[in-house]
């Protein structure tokens, strides 16, 4: 029967990673990248006619995204005819310029100039479009170099402008973070109210605020809804009085096809990590019935109540420990933008938890040199496997470099919590193993978050990655499980854990 499975789960993962790598091959646009010439060296994809008299719409994405995850918006302008340039942020994507916020608008307004002078962009016939960070650095580019009309999705992190940029329409989602909605809502009113009457569009006076039902902050440029009001809105700015452009005809299924391809690439890795681990055991020469049989006799971690605790305590003590003493910036200038302060968070959290759990620790303890050199490796092999599947639609940036150097530096950081933790969850198979995991992350979250909301009231960036954290929790979960079924040991399960989770922030976080 375990035979017929892991046939099963071979089968569904190679049919899933030929499937997704051949939908992003037949899923591309008709794009081409370049590098503009303006100071920041902006990277950009480009959509749509390459005419002078297309309007222009310059489209900006999110923290810790890409140009690529705003290509389904900018495909359905591009199929409306706008020229569409889809923009890196200062620190994402390809973009070599440090992240900052004031490197972020700087470089908006310069990317834009930059177009300007190059007469591909007709202020009076251009739009601009962002999304969270995106939008914040729009509405900036908005009063440093007015367009017909600016539309801000899920405005992020806004400093209020001193005045209304041309025909603003902002968007956000029903689902969204309460400081974002909170922020639309005061974009409205600092405006004046809604005003969508033709006269008021010419005027380049007009306002909307839409609220779509059941959307999350990071999904709302996934939404045709988002796509068909930026649409409508941006045809009334470029021609007042003017019936809303068609978009019955466009299909909105098709600019998403490169994103699912791209999920199911990353499904069909999932279904492979377990035999892979077996393969590349194997390879190793490593006996896991020997090991199973030594992590076995060595207990099963402690009692969840006891666990929970404890996990609150540390959690809490570390954050207070950072926020009150300012550790951050006696140790090393630490920032919530690239996850140096998560790092040193959960570094100080593991120390506390090791302390409190050091009976724990020492029954299951039994490193295996083995081991730990095979967790090394298959670490740092599954990384590079999901860097790859990722870059195409959603980060762009690559493992090399700087962020390669932070990779190294925050995986010996973050060992420690890694290995408290595996310690404290037992081996595999425990009862409510899994709901006792999602717990102790979920304490150390809010921790965090406590630590945002009191000592860095302006910190919602981790919020704003509260999905997406959780997502790859649960892929580093699910690869550690893995391993220690086949037999690893605490400790090899803990560096594989720490290779997995400072990778993906790596890679994902902005470069700084």
């Amino acid at each position: 029967m375990n035979r017929r499975l892991s046939w099963l789960r071979l089968s569904v993962g190679a049919l899933l990673c030929i499937a997704g790598a051949w939908g992003l091959s037949r899923a591309r646009p008709a794009e081409k990248s370049i590098v503009l010439g303006d100071a920041c060296q902006t990277p950009a994809r480009v959509l749509g006619p390459d005419t002078r008299s297309a309007p222009v719409a310059l489209v900006f994405h999110g923290f810790a995204a890409s140009a690529a995850i705003m290509e389904p918006l900018g495909q359905s302008l591009a199929e409306a005819g706008w020229r569409v340039y889809l923009l890196d942020l200062a620190g994402h994507g390809r973009s070599r310029v440090p992240f900052s916020y004031a490197r972020v608008d700087r470089c908006a307004v310069a990317a834009a100039q930059f177009l300007q002078r190059s007469g591909v962009l007709v202020p009076r016939r251009a739009i601009y479009v962002g999304h969270s960070l995106g939008a914040a650095a729009v509405i900036h580019l908005a009063g440093v170099l007015p367009a017909a009309a600016t539309v801000a999705i899920s405005p992020a992190l806004v400093v209020p402008p001193e005045r209304t940029p041309p025909n603003l329409l902002v968007l956000a989602g029903q689902l969204d973070l309460g400081p974002v909605r909170k922020t639309a809502r005061q974009l409205l009113r600092d405006a004046g109210g809604t005003r969508e009457n033709p006269e008021d569009f010419a005027a380049g006076r007009a306002v909307a605020l839409g609220i779509l039902s059941g959307e999350l902050h990071g999904t709302m440029v996934l939404d045709p809804r988002t796509w068909r009001r930026t649409l409508g809105w941006a045809g009334h700015a470029l021609a007042p009085g003017a019936p809303r452009p068609a978009t019955s005809g466009f299909n909105f299924v098709l600019p998403l096809a490169a994103l699912f391809s791209s999920c199911a690439l990353l499904a069909g890795m999932a279904f492979l990590v377990g035999p892979a681990l077996t393969a590349m055991a194997d390879l190793f020469r490593l006996d896991p019935s020997r090991q199973t049989t030594v992590n076995e006799s060595r207990g099963s971690g402690v009692a969840w109540k006891t666990t929970l605790v404890q996990w609150a305590v540390a959690a809490f003590c570390a954050v207070s420990l950072v926020g009150l003493s300012r550790i951050d910036q006696f140790v090393r200038p630490t920032r919530l933008e690239d996850g140096d302060w998560t790092a040193l968070v959960a570094f100080l959290t593991g120390l506390i938890l090791l302390i409190l759990l050091g009976r724990a620790v020492g029954k299951e303890w039994a490193p295996n040199p083995r081991w730990l050199n095979f967790a090394l490796i298959a670490g740092v092999v599954l990384v590079a496997l999901f860097s790859w599947a990722l870059r195409p639609e959603l980060v762009q940036s690559s493992l090399s470099g700087a962020r390669l150097w932070r990779w190294a530096d925050m995986a010996v950081f973050i060992c420690p919590y890694f290995l408290a933790e595996e310690a404290a969850l037992g081996p595999p198979g425990r009862k409510n193993r899994v709901l006792m995991f999602l717990a102790m992350r979920g304490l150390l979250f809010l921790a965090e978050v406590f630590a945002v909301l009191v000592f860095w009231p302006s910190g919602l960036l981790i919020a704003l990655l509260a999905i997406g954290l959780g997502i790859i929790s649960i892929g580093q979960r699910l690869a550690a499980d893995a391993l220690r079924r086949r037999g690893a040991d605490v400790a090899a399960a803990a560096i594989l854990d720490a290779i997995l989770a400072a990778g993906t922030l790596a890679l994902i976080l902005p470069l700084i």
